[in-house]
């Protein structure tokens, strides 16, 4: 460790030991106001919104015992600065620990873990070089740059090699192939590594080769601790098996039942006895992790899947109503494409943003080049090469209109014509599927809500569908039947592929009555008499919809009809039916909406305006205001369980559900939606590189507009978003956006016409 000096003065260190330095991030240890402290500074050009974030993280941890405390240093203003608990990291040590210390240190770190999330504060990255461990044996959690907000984190099918976190210790959702979200549980899967390694010596299952780890965390079952060391106490063996589970519903479900179980090792060898989560209950209830009743379903996808292996199949086409569960039926293929070491990756149209952004055919081939990008060099140079040679001399295309592919290929942005970019950009696209996708790396496409999408993207989709097979890849896509008639532009196609063997079909339909007692049994735990009590109370309610099951249990939880008791969940079904009676379920989010604090619910309304996805960059300027107060805005939605965390270099937000924006929209009145839409766009005009947002919010509102030389600037954004769509070919969105152009441009003035 290196120590230097500095000169001394008034709130001057006189002596820095530099605990860590790496590109990312200096660590030092000094000497302020006569006590020793942390310094962490974050580098690099994303070190102001990492410093901001950890902040904010450590604010919301203030007096959790048993997590570092943030101190305040004026002096420091682009650093965070720590108390000082001295001691050494978990990852100096030298595990084994022995049976009586390894039981006091599980039991504090447990309860600093609850404390922790009490406070809605998720770590995410839980390992023994975040522990640190003081001269009196007192551990302390550090290190919240990767932590969140108490909600759920959606992350996307990354390579192995950019995994976020420490692979030896990261729950199996963490790693995006499981399709599972991402929320407190996952911590407890880490500590569970952690003590795995504390009692045996080692992590579950070992370290070095991220594949190997994914592979491992995803489908191998740990060795009981006590068979790799016979002197273990049984229960805690059985509490880290617990903790290891798979599945997120199946281990711990809180931080506070695992320091109840690891609390009766203190007492003795009577505690052998006992059952491990007995009193084990989630703050919230969620949906269960494993789909309930759609065993069928997941079948037919695997099997489509081994059939496009082997080139019969070109993709399956799922319907459904919404909330009944399309989007977690397909993400089924994750972990079973990862088993075959293939790929996923997935896009989604929004039904009010029509920008570039927000196709989800764009979004796909930007995933598939993420992964291509992060590929070894020699791997990669044989796929520049294969791709190359399959675009020809559409290659320029693809660079123009996908930055992934722009820095792949190595070719200078070039459109072409644009009479003939759509027609080129559909079959560079299937030509760049068939060059990557093989039986060795098997590739799953899944663009979900296609009723929404353009006609430039729906002809892709029908071009991939309807011709010959690319062997290993297999295209799924999901749309909503309420959304579709005679006189839409999807109803053609669909007829369509029903009449080619090689797509097949599936329609998802609300849970029938034993799937509906299924699902509540698995989210209150309990035996199928008393789930099925329940179910048939709220079935005339939610006609089995899990969205809606999920939302009308967390509404009798809030509402005190379900409790939780050492003994399970309690509920009067006579209390139910008669609250029900009072209660309208369409109304249940409504509530939600208002019950959040008020600037949380300006900051919702702003993301229904948006779209049904807005990175925290771009809120931040369409509302104008500091990245201090989105954060703790967004918090008040994400806890409430309105919004999903989207973690990554560019950190996102997106509605939990459709449904939710729709009712956020829909409580919004049209004066204060336009006054809404009219701010943030004339914010979003002020960044160049935003037009195409800013675009998007002005269309409503065009109208309004008086001011000559703003009308000016919104004629040129127009264009510049029209210029962009028929790049891609979306002719109807080009002509939307010319059209309210020419609403604007005075009849004299020709040149801009």
């Amino acid at each position: 460790m290196a120590v230097v000096g500095l000169p001394s003065g008034p709130g001057s260190p006189g002596r820095v030991a530099v605990v860590h330095d790496s590109g990312r991030t200096r660590v030092i240890r000094l000497l302020l106001h006569g006590q020793t402290v942390i310094r962490k500074e974050p580098l690099g050009a994303e070190a102001p919104g990492r410093l901001r974030h950890e902040i904010a993280m450590l604010r919301r941890l203030r007096d959790v015992v048993g997590v570092v405390s943030l101190l305040e240093a004026p002096q420091y203003p682009e650093s965070i600065v720590l108390a000082d608990v001295g001691g050494t990291t978990l990852a100096e040590l030298a595990p084994p620990l022995g049976v009586d210390e390894l039981v006091g240190l599980a039991v504090a770190l447990a309860e600093a873990v609850a404390g922790m999330h009490r406070a809605g504060v998720m770590h995410r990255d839980l390992t023994p070089a975040n522990i640190v461990v003081s001269d009196d044996g007192t551990p302390c959690l550090i290190d919240f740059a990767a932590a969140t907000t108490f909600a759920e984190v959606r992350p996307e099918f990354t390579h192995h090699t950019q995994i976020a976190g420490t692979l030896a210790y990261l729950a199996p959702e963490q790693t995006g192939r499981t399709g599972r979200a991402v929320d407190h549980r996952a911590d407890l899967y880490s500590l569970g590594a952690v003590l795995y390694e504390l009692a045996t010596g080692t992590p579950p299952f070992g370290t070095g080769d991220p594949l190997r780890l994914v592979h491992d965390h995803l489908a191998r079952v740990p060795v009981p601790p006590v068979e790799v060391r016979p002197d273990l106490p049984g229960l805690f063996s059985a509490i880290v098996v617990h903790l290891l589970e798979k599945e997120p519903d199946n281990r711990y479900q809180s931080a506070d039942g695992l320091v109840h179980d690891l609390e009766r090792l203190r007492g003795g060898p009577s505690a052998e006895a006992a059952r491990v989560g007995e009193r084990d209950f989630p703050a919230r209830l969620l949906a269960p992790s494993r789909l309930v009743g759609r065993e069928t379903e997941v079948a037919t996808l695997r099997e489509a899947l081994d059939d496009a292996l082997a080139g019969r199949c070109h993709g399956v086409v799922v319907g459904e109503a919404p909330g009944v569960g399309k989007t977690a039926l397909v993400d089924e293929l994750r972990a079973v494409v990862t088993g075959r070491d293939g790929w996923y990756v997935a896009g989604k149209f929004d039904q009010y943003r029509r920008h570039l952004e927000f196709n989800a055919v764009h979004l796909v081939f930007r995933a598939l080049g993420r992964l291509l990008l992060a590929e070894p060099e020699e791997e990669l140079a044989q796929l520049r090469e294969r791709i190359l040679r399959a675009v020809g001399p559409n290659a320029g295309l693809h660079s123009a209109s996908i930055p992934e592919f722009a820095a792949l290929l190595g070719v200078a942005p070039d459109a072409g014509n644009p009479l003939t970019a759509a027609v080129r950009g559909q079959r560079g696209g299937a030509a760049i599927l068939r060059a990557v996708a093989s039986r060795k790396r098997p590739l799953v496409v899944f663009v979900d809500d296609l009723q929404w999408a353009g006609h430039t993207a729906l002809g892709f989709v029908d071009l991939v569908l309807s011709e010959g097979p690319i062997e290993g890849l297999l295209l799924v896509v999901a749309y909503r039947e309420d959304e579709v008639d005679g006189e839409r532009h999807l109803a053609e196609p669909l007829a369509r592929w029903r009449d080619r063997a090689a797509v097949r079909f599936i329609r998802l339909d609300n849970l029938s009555g034993p799937s509906l007692t299924a699902m509540v049994g698995e989210m209150l735990r309990a035996d199928p008499g008393a789930a099925a009590g329940l179910a048939a109370l709220i079935e005339p309610y939610t006609s089995g919809n899990p969205y809606e099951t999920v939302e009308l249990l967390n509404a009798l939880r809030h509402d005190g009809l379900l409790v939780a008791t050492a003994g399970g969940w309690q509920w009067d079904n006579t209390a139910v039916a008669a609250h029900l009676d009072r209660s309208v379920v369409a109304e249940l989010l409504a509530a939600r909406v208002a019950a959040v604090p008020p600037t949380a619910r300006e900051m919702i309304e702003a993301m229904a305006c948006l779209g049904g996805r807005a990175e925290a960059a771009l809120l931040r300027t369409a509302l104008g205001v500091p990245a201090d107060a989105v954060d703790q805005a967004l918090a008040a939605a994400l806890g409430e369980g309105l919004l999903v965390a989207e973690p990554g270099a560019r950190e996102a937000v997106r509605f939990r559900h459709d449904r939710i924006r729709e009712v956020v929209l829909a409580g919004l009145e049209p004066p204060r939606q336009r006054t809404l839409q009219l701010a943030m766009a004339r914010r979003l005009a002020a960044v160049p590189e935003l037009f195409a947002a800013s675009a998007e919010q002005y269309l409503p509102v065009v109208d309004v507009l008086e001011d000559a030389e703003e009308r000016r600037v919104v004629v040129g954004l127009l264009r510049r978003a029209a210029d962009q769509a028929e790049t891609t070919g979306d002719y109807l969105r080009t002509s939307a956006h010319l059209a309210a152009a020419v609403r604007l441009v005075e009849p004299a003035d020709t040149a801009t016409l």
